[in-house]
């Protein structure tokens, strides 16, 4: 996505905690406001206002589109990460198989497990294309030694599925992206109600009342959003499949949208895992244990509070 113009100092994603806390502070001192400029700040200003925060909040964090983008990612990693043991198991028949057309290191096995590794979906494709074209050129050597129809075919199978998931999470992306700019007008007609409240209290309060001044100052609330951001955490202890506390453990977490950017822990002698400096939002966490097994689970961080979430290896 382009970066966008807001008309504030913010990222996009601040936008509904910057209306929420003046609002907030607007409700507040609302008798001050209304005695200010009558004609303004009636009765229905605060009501209009909130149905404005409403819509965008939900542009700038559209909930169907989260939830539906949170299942694809996890189904999505869930059978990338699948193919580990799908390729221990194809390199035992590769090393045992006789008159192959090509040799072992070059059957296309490491690739696949690099792109594994490193989450490049596009370009897994592409390496279980050329690994499925050698399967399909040795096929009766590898049944020779135990490799079936049926494993190539569950092969393929996954291939798709895991093709059609990436397409749906970009088109899922490009369409949170969309959303967004073409809501640009909107996100910036807010926030100029906002910036008009801003001003206001600042006539109001500038000499009056010090306290209340940064309430409506952008760099003072955007400090106060960022602040609120390291006491946002998520927490909670890692556990392996067989139930017990997993140390040692890579917890990754990224925004279900704009999930480029994150935070990675490891789990401490006792399974504990920390994720502070949270934005608002809802996260995708990808556990890697010891052993290399991966798994993702979601979680919703929530404005300067603890939000407790064990992981369980299923």
């Amino acid at each position: 996505m382009e970066k966008l113009h807001l008309i504030i100092v913010a990222r996009l994603e601040e936008v509904p905690t910057f209306g929420q806390f003046t609002i907030a502070s607007l409700t507040r001192d609302f008798t001050f406001f209304s005695d200010y400029k009558p004609s303004k700040y009636t009765e229905d200003f605060i009501t209009d206002l909130e149905a404005k925060q409403t819509l965008i909040q939900n542009i700038v964090y559209p909930k169907q589109m989260t939830d539906e983008l949170k299942l694809i990612t996890i189904r999505l990693t869930d059978n990338v990460t699948s193919l580990r043991g799908t390729m221990n198991l194809l390199e035992g028949y590769v090393v045992d198989a006789e008159g192959l057309t090509v040799g072992v290191k070059d059957f296309g096995i490491s690739e696949v497990r690099m792109k594994v590794n490193s989450m490049d979906v596009e370009g897994l494709d592409g390496k279980l294309g050329l690994l499925i074209s050698n399967i399909d050129a040795n096929m009766d050597a590898l049944e020779e030694v135990g490799y079936s129809s049926a494993d190539r075919t569950a092969l393929g199978v996954l291939r798709t599925k895991i093709m059609a998931d990436n397409v749906a999470q970009n088109t899922k992306e490009g369409a949170r992206a969309e959303l967004v700019e073409s809501n640009i007008d909107k996100i910036n007609d807010y926030l100029a109600d906002i910036k008009s409240i801003w001003a206001d209290g600042k006539r109001l309060f500038k000499i009056t009342n010090k306290v209340k001044l940064p309430d409506y100052t952008n760099s003072a609330i955007l400090k106060r959003i960022r602040h609120d951001e390291l006491h946002t955490k998520i927490m909670g202890k890692v556990f392996n499949a067989a139930g017990e506390v997993e140390s040692g453990a890579k917890i990754k977490a990224r925004p279900v949208l704009e999930g480029k950017r994150g935070k990675t822990v490891v789990s401490d002698a006792k399974g504990n895992y920390e994720l502070t400096g949270l934005k608002p939002t809802s996260y995708l966490i990808t556990v890697t244990m010891k052993n290399g097994g991966v798994f993702m689970v979601s979680a919703d961080a929530v404005t300067n509070q603890t939000v407790v979430k064990d992981l369980v290896e299923p």
